[in-house]
């Protein structure tokens, strides 16, 4: 089975998220969370910067919080969650794989997202290489990840993310930043995001395995 077809109806309702009441309530439960990363990305955006591409977009929800404050896209590996969100979120949404197909959309972005995204490639790297390609200068990447930096937060990582197969990168924090950086990104904030009182203390990002972080494109 190829990684499209992983990503498919059952993945997002028949799958591991069952346990969970479902891919669409788990995370209408966690808007609390993409409610803060919103603010955190107006915090950083500048003057003009109005248009933005969530990756992996799923179901749209992301997309339905974001679309007052920018002109959306989505793209998602799943031609089953496109043609969800296309009929909620009533924006450009295409089908493609970031590694292996880079962004199907010939224009650049001034911000990009990546929900729970980046730990499902085989390749990072080369998602990296794709998005900042389609980032405008001074543009912003933004994205959530589990991560595994010690033994604490590999008990986190074990007891809250361990249960989705799908799972098949997992960085420390520190390689997150070294590999965003060696792709032409400069780092603004890398939150802990597992409590709703986040913290860029590093020891606790460190800790407690999830993470909100924001890089800006260099400028050439």
């Amino acid at each position: 089975m190829n990684s499209r077809e992983v990503f498919e109806r059952e993945y997002f309702e028949d799958s591991h998220f069952s346990q969970f009441g479902g891919y669409d309530l788990l995370t209408r439960l966690n808007s609390w969370r993409t409610e803060k990363y919103r603010k955190f990305i107006l915090r950083h955006v500048e003057s003009g910067q109005r248009t933005l591409l969530d990756i992996g977009c799923g179901y749209g929800h992301f997309l339905n919080i974001l679309k007052n404050d920018f002109n959306v896209h989505g793209m998602d590996i799943s031609h089953h969650a496109i043609k969800v969100s296309k009929y909620r979120v009533k924006c450009a949404c295409l089908q493609a794989d970031i590694v292996e197909n880079g962004i199907p959309y010939s224009k650049k972005f001034d911000v990009i997202t990546a929900i729970s995204v980046l730990e499902h490639l085989h390749d990072v790297n080369k998602a990296l290489k794709n998005i900042h390609e389609h980032l405008n200068d001074n543009g912003l990447f933004c994205f959530e990840i589990p991560t595994i930096s010690n033994k604490f937060s590999r008990i986190i990582y074990n007891l809250f993310f361990s249960w989705d197969p799908t799972h098949v990168t997992i960085l420390s924090v520190e390689e997150v930043e070294k590999l965003a950086i060696s792709n032409g990104f400069t780092k603004l904030a890398i939150y802990s995001s597992f409590f709703p009182i986040f913290t860029k203390n590093k020891k606790l990002v460190e800790n407690f395995s999830f993470i909100f972080a924001i890089f800006r494109k260099k400028p050439k």
